[in-house]
């Protein structure tokens, strides 16, 4: 399941680079839905979730930080939304893929919205 999965990689990002104040808040999981195209519609693939440092929100550099850690050790798919208000990152564990799409994926949304695919931290920066 996907809580699993992002629990043990997030435990692994605290401890390697000392953020023992960061937690994370799951916003959304499993959704209704058509399973064929959206992620949150089969039980336990997808999560989204918000950042918490201290217990308050996390700036944008705490998101875009784990964001980067996630391109190098999440195997499946990872957007980050940076949205003013909507701030969140998406993870699903791939099992609805857009024909020609294959993992390890990462993208930028806004409002939820896909905007385009991240390949390097320059994608990730841009607007």
């Amino acid at each position: 399941m996907i809580k699993d999965e992002f629990k043990k990689l997030f435990s692994c990002y605290v401890e390697k680079h000392d953020k023992k104040n960061l937690t994370y808040v799951i916003t959304s999981t499993d959704r209704s839905g058509n399973p064929k195209t959206n992620p949150h519609a089969i039980k336990g693939n997808a999560m989204d979730f918000t950042l918490r440092t201290g217990g308050a929100y996390s700036t944008i550099k705490e998101y875009n930080d784990l964001f980067m850690f996630l391109m190098f050790e999440w195997p499946y798919r990872a957007g980050i939304d940076n949205t003013e208000g909507n701030i969140h990152i998406h993870l699903d564990l791939g099992k609805v893929l857009p024909d020609g799409q294959f993992m390890p994926f990462f993208f930028k949304e806004n409002g939820g919205k896909f905007q385009w695919q991240i390949k390097t931290d320059e994608d990730l920066y841009r607007e």
